[in-house]
């Protein structure tokens, strides 16, 4: 499978090492062009290909929105034709980092913001509850650590809870993006939360 990352800071180069060893095809994107990601791909442990936006857009399967919140709305453009592709939301909605703010939405919640920027897609809410520290450290011998996911989309939701378990982890989906996006979101009761399944399960 093609995945596109949008973001090359440390969500989208680890997601895309981790999905890269699992033997996808992994273009990576960021606002400043191909060009000024060839000496930190050059580090990476797995192959990672650096793409225009448009690129990206034209060749992926599944997308991953991996770049801060507050871009989110010069990314998703009106003339992106996502043609049912699924879009994982990793994003958290925090609306500046120096100083740390949680954006006020109003009572909406950020993916489904995404689902109306990106009307044609069917997104998805992952990879956005535990530090990217924790997800990835060690596990317990026999365990795997939980990923929630949330959608509308059933094959959607099935095709994510796919890529989560072949990078080691047990995905556990928990309903819509109205309500368990919500509750994964900073605040809610799955924020942080951190659970481990047997690996026989």
């Amino acid at each position: 499978m093609i995945v596109g990352i949008i973001g090359a800071a440390t969500v989208g180069t680890t997601l895309g090492e981790h999905f890269a060893k699992a033997g996808h095809k992994v273009l990576i994107t960021n606002s400043r062009g191909p060009e000024t990601l060839a000496d930190k791909l050059a580090g990476m442990s797995q192959p990672l290909e650096p793409v225009t936006m448009k690129e990206l857009a034209d060749e992926a399967e599944i997308i991953i929105l991996a770049m801060p919140w507050h871009k989110v709305k010069n990314v998703l453009l009106t003339d992106i034709r996502w043609d049912g592709r699924v879009v994982i939301d990793a994003m958290n909605i925090f609306g500046s980092y120096d100083p740390i703010q949680v954006d006020d939405l109003q009572g909406d919640s950020g993916s489904e913001i995404v689902a109306r920027l990106a009307p044609s897609a069917r997104v998805v809410k992952a990879f956005n509850t535990l530090p990217f520290e924790k997800m990835f450290a060690p596990v317990p011998e026999g365990f795997r650590r939980v990923l929630f996911v949330a959608g509308d989309d059933q094959d959607a939701v099935s095709a994510v809870t796919t890529l989560i378990d072949q990078i080691g982890f047990r995905a556990v989906a928990i309903g819509e993006l109205a309500t368990a996006g919500r509750q994964m979101e900073l605040g809610g009761v799955f924020s942080t939360l951190e659970l481990f399944a047997p690996e026989s399960q």
